[in-house]
């Protein structure tokens, strides 16, 4: 089986683990699974290249264009495209996101007369996506879902329903072997420094536990625009002494503070899925959060500062919860999609 991934992004390197995680899991899995996949990355990386990522083809459609010539990268994606299938012909064409991959990919599949899937990624579920205009209900059941959340919300701005949810598992490998019981951070939160994120709200969860527990540790992991921001709030609430700035690390790196906190404390406005939720169990933590994304079926949920620090403080102040391992791995989820593209 031999198919086209397009993507707004995928990694420069094997080193460049930080770029959408979920997505390289999944090609390794699948490429388990004897999947012959290529990809064609849109935006990023913004280098001309053709290069290979753990044996997998990757061309780059140098991305990094104005907004007004981004037409001009819709256009190399087909020619890159069009020359590989002519060279050795695809199955199936999946695209990522809700948005320019989509297009292009209903473009080449309708030509090609192959099948065309696509994962609704993020925030183009949300009404402010304006692609969703061009959807029509035989679309759906070549829609996938990365949770029910999120498939729910996708309905409500949209009327119409992914045909399918199937959520990125946590790779077996990355679990470590034995979880540590000494746990020096109290509170760890992780992400990109951007509004969506509502670092207010996590500040504010912060320094309400802080009244009840002065000596409290919190680390923040990540960086981003909002950053100047984050850290005016950080002194507005008097947090000076109590959150650490990590700054941006490498995956592994976050995954070793995972491993010295109690509680992962995620204050976000939106998530498709909350693939970090899922990271940091995996790790160890205790999982505090707002209802979204995969958050209400696996962490303690709330929406206003007072009843997340209350939800924090009683996982602080209470025994260490062994943390059941994860149940759904990325193999899982290969297989899942290795059973679609059958279809």
């Amino acid at each position: 089986m031999r198919i086209l991934w397009l993507s707004p992004g995928f990694a420069a390197h094997e080193q460049d683990y930080n770029c959408i995680p979920p997505l390289q899991l999944l090609a390794k899995a699948l490429q388990c699974e004897g999947v012959e996949i290529c990809i064609l990355a849109l935006g990023y990386p913004f280098d001309a290249a053709s290069y290979t990522w753990n044996g997998i083809p990757v061309q780059s459609c140098y991305g990094k264009n104005k907004s007004r010539f981004r037409w001009i990268n819709w256009w190399r994606m087909q020619h890159f495209a069009q020359k590989m299938h002519a060279t050795s012909p695809f199955d199936v064409i999946h695209s990522f996101w809700l948005g320019p991959c989509w297009l292009v990919g209903r473009h080449l599949a309708r030509r090609w007369g192959i099948s065309h899937w696509t994962t609704l990624m993020g925030q183009d579920v949300l009404p402010q996506n304006r692609y969703r205009f061009l959807l029509k209900p035989r679309h759906c059941p070549k829609l996938i879902a990365l949770t029910h959340f999120q498939n729910l919300l996708f309905e409500k701005n949209t009327h119409l329903k992914a045909g399918h949810v199937l959520p990125f598992g946590i790779d077996p490998q990355e679990i470590p072997g034995a979880l540590s019981e000494h746990r020096p951070i109290d509170i760890l939160g992780c992400g990109s420094f951007i509004p969506l994120k509502n670092w207010r709200l996590w500040l504010q969860t912060v320094a309400l536990c802080k009244k009840s527990n002065p000596n409290l540790k919190a680390v923040l992991i990540g960086d981003g625009t909002q950053r100047a921001e984050i850290e005016q709030f950080v002194k507005q609430f008097e947090l000076q002494d109590t959150v650490t700035f990590t700054g941006h690390i490498p995956r592994s790196a976050v995954f070793q503070y995972m491993q010295q906190s109690k509680v992962f404390l995620h204050t976000a406005q939106f998530e498709s899925l909350g693939y970090v939720l899922e990271e940091a169990r995996m790790q160890g933590c205790q999982l505090v959060s707002t209802p979204v994304g995969i958050a209400p079926e696996i962490a303690a949920c709330a929406s206003t500062e007072n009843e997340l620090s209350a939800l924090v403080l009683t996982l602080l102040t209470g025994p260490l919860r062994k943390v059941e391992a994860n149940s759904w791995s990325i193999q899982d989820t290969a297989r899942g999609y290795f059973d679609l593209y059958a279809t």
